[in-house]
């Protein structure tokens, strides 16, 4: 009974789109509890990645499958630990300093916007109105959550503000590349682990410029216990982002950060007894309304 509900998850995009959004928010909360307990971000990125592929790979041979190691697979994982994390990383880190906070959190809003864009020049997928109006409204209501971090935002540099567009861009054309170039045969499952793999190694070259590697700690043991929650969250978390990714397309895929802003005011009410506020259901409203008229039929 349990199998054939989780199959019937598995087989919906939209119902996996809320699913990954919640993953999406508890990988934010897990990792903040870890930062507070004196973890690094770049830590958490290489541990993280890295714990969940080899999470995952027992589950995978075990299925009879295998990471593919093909010169166009080995090509594509270094092509997107490039663009969908290093790039990201860096320039969220670097625009942090720069414009601040606010900004950083928010320019993720454009990635749907322009994953959408990118799919119809591309010719990966068809923009059509009703898809059109569903990103929007969940833009909407985005930006309807997080209003009070706009309220902060800091445009004095402009520059770095047209910078920093570069993090969606590079989102997107992540999204496009994963769905254009999805390795023929291969499985969510096995596509996630060479992705988390890759993911790792980009951020463990990148860690020795923004942090002293020799300091992180893992023998403290609520540290410890946050990277292992972590790792868990995390492997689940990209298996499923994956299988979303197969079955609804990028333009769905890119609607996660959307989602798990909204599961992010949930959670944050419930664990720390924030406020919703009625403009915040208004918001998350606006997101799940978008995610309906956006989502393709499940292939």
């Amino acid at each position: 009974m349990i199998a054939t509900r989780w199959a019937g998850v598995a087989a919906s995009a939209f119902a996996l789109l809320a699913l990954c959004g919640f993953l999406f928010a508890s990988r934010i909360m897990v990792a903040k509890a870890a930062l507070g307990v004196g973890a690094h971000p770049f830590q958490l990125g290489v541990v993280g990645n890295a714990g969940a592929g080899l999470c995952l790979l027992p589950w995978l041979l075990a299925s009879g499958q295998a990471i593919p190691l093909g010169r166009r697979s080995l090509i594509l994982y270094g092509v997107l630990g490039v663009v969908s994390v290093a790039i990201p990383t860096v320039l969220s880190h670097v625009v942090v300093q720069k414009v601040g906070p606010a900004y950083a959190a928010t320019v993720y809003a454009l990635s749907p916007l322009l994953t959408m864009s990118f799919a119809a020049g591309l010719g990966v997928e068809r923009m059509f109105p009703r898809r059109f109006a569903g990103i929007l409204l969940g833009f909407v209501g985005m930006v309807t959550l997080v209003q009070q971090e706009l309220a902060h935002l800091d445009l004095g540099q402009p520059l770095w503000v047209m910078i920093g567009l570069a993090v969606p861009a590079c989102a997107a054309l992540g999204n496009i590349i994963r769905s254009a170039c999805w390795p023929a045969g291969s499985s969510a499952l096995a596509f996630s682990c060479g992705t988390l793999f890759t993911s790792s190694l980009a951020l463990a070259v990148l860690a020795p410029v923004f942090e002293v590697p020799g300091e992180w700690r893992f023998a403290d043991p609520p540290l410890l216990a946050w990277l292992l929650v972590l790792i868990a969250v995390s492997a689940l978390s990209y298996v499923l982002n994956f299988r979303l990714q197969q079955i609804g397309g990028p333009v769905v895929f890119s609607q996660i950060g959307y989602w798990g802003t909204g599961f992010g005011v949930l959670l944050a009410a419930v664990l720390f007894g924030d406020v919703v506020t009625p403009l915040s259901l208004l918001g998350l409203g606006l997101i799940v309304w978008g995610g309906l008229l956006a989502r393709r039929p499940d292939r």
